[in-house]
């Protein structure tokens, strides 16, 4: 395997990788892994989160963990951003754990002299020392809201904390200690006066809302998420005066917000206003604008998932959308063409999830196994690769090679999908 391939395996977070190192010299492809093991590779890590398990398999695998382990401990005092640091800092945790004194000591003197109060990072040390540790990066983070008081601090870590040491022994110990430790008690208040924010701004109940009340949170921009819900429970008169309000509309974000109150319900006008938005420049209009219309049947709809397709066009990802409300003999045939062409990952991402409804509306085992096992070592996304995974299993289509892959993918739900069938 040449680095190329060894590279585009380590990018989209394959167990192959792993598997390959432990019968191959790891020395061509070393600055591909420390660069991984520096950089977090996930196509979307807000999803995905840290790949430190799966750059520790690659450490591991690699004939010189030893190596890879400083190159990783050594970075942590250099600036990254913050989902780096956080891989960064979550390998040094697993390091530490398995004996690596050195691991933990850089650790803390990295996490005091970044000034770091981001949760996930601050939770690894709760991991690694439990209360210690949670003492430890609370006294760091009140000091820095005692010198900054607009930064706010929410209750994650404290609820983590409760998660690995018990929530009352978390509660009784940060209370003993904020009488005699200032940045604790800071800390403490910091958090208090953020819970009490969040009861004030609860969540309004979508279905006490009148249309007119819904229309004023979208003209004011404080609709906030609750508009896909409260269309649920709409009737459809309301769903009308929307519509009518939608065609009228030219702000864009006032559109989108529109939009969203069709994304779960039937667009009741005619659909001309709706293929005219999706003419405009690629955006969040269009988008969402192709998220109704793949809630309605129309010829002209299907017409328009071959035309985003044979123009190549910047939305096409969505054409498999808009055939499984417009579904022909031979569309089976057809998704599948569309897909084994396909090579922009984010294209691939979303033929990969609208394939998963298509299926369900129109069922052939055959050509949905086939296209998994495709899509299996082309999503990006190692998030949306475990439902592949799974998917391959209710079909009991996963290959042998593939789940011994699986046990060592960087997304570790997709580890969890196979471990309890392993052999």
């Amino acid at each position: 395997m040449d680095a190329k391939q060894f590279e585009r395996l380590v990018a989209l977070g394959l167990g192959k990788a792993v598997l390959h190192l432990r019968d191959h010299d790891a020395r061509p492809y070393r600055e591909i892994i420390v660069d991984a093991c520096l950089h977090n590779k996930a196509y979307a890590p807000q999803i995905e989160g840290s790949r430190a398990e799966y750059m520790l398999d690659l450490i591991q695998s690699s004939g010189d963990p030893a190596f890879y382990a400083e190159a990783t401990i050594r970075s942590l005092g250099e600036e990254a951003d913050d989902w780096d640091d956080a891989q960064r800092f979550r390998i040094a945790r697993l390091l530490a754990q398995s004996g690596n004194q050195s691991a933990r000591r850089v650790m803390r003197a990295a996490f005091q002299a970044k000034r770091i109060s981001a949760s996930d990072i601050a939770a690894e040390f709760i991991e690694l020392d439990g209360i210690q540790g949670l003492l430890f990066v609370a006294r760091q983070i009140g000091e820095q809201l005692a010198q900054s008081p607009d930064q706010w601090e929410d209750d994650y870590l404290l609820s983590r904390a409760g998660d690995i040491c018990g929530r009352d022994r978390v509660d009784a110990t940060l209370k003993i200690n904020s009488e005699t430790d200032k940045n604790i008690e800071t800390y403490l208040s910091a958090i208090e006066d953020n819970r009490r924010l969040r009861a004030v701004n609860q969540r309004i109940d979508p279905r006490a809302l009148t249309y007119g009340e819904v229309r004023s949170l979208i003209e004011t921009d404080k609709a906030g998420g609750i508009l896909v819900q409260w269309s649920k429970h709409a009737n459809d008169s309301e769903l009308i005066c929307a519509a009518r309000d939608l065609v009228r509309e030219s702000d864009p974000k006032k559109l989108k917000a529109y939009l969203l109150l069709f994304r779960k319900r039937r667009f009741p006008l005619e659909i001309d206003h709706l293929l005219r938005l999706v003419e405009l420049p690629d955006g969040p209009v269009p988008r969402h604008t192709l998220g109704v219309l793949a809630n309605l049947d129309h010829e002209q709809i299907r017409s328009l998932a071959f035309k985003l397709i044979r123009t190549a066009s910047s939305l096409r990802g969505y054409a498999i959308n808009l055939l499984v409300k417009n579904f022909r003999k031979g569309d089976h045939a057809t998704v599948e063409a569309w897909c084994d062409a396909e090579q922009d990952p984010d294209v691939v991402n979303g033929f990969d999830r609208s394939m998963r409804e298509f299926f369900v509306a129109h069922p052939n085992s055959e050509i949905e196994r086939r296209l998994l096992i495709k899509f299996y070592e082309k999503e990006p996304c190692a998030h949306c690769r475990s439902y592949v995974v799974e998917r391959l299993l209710q079909l009991d289509g996963l290959p042998d090679m593939v789940r011994r892959e699986c046990e060592h993918d960087s997304y570790l739900e997709t580890r969890e999908l196979v471990r309890p069938r392993i052999s």
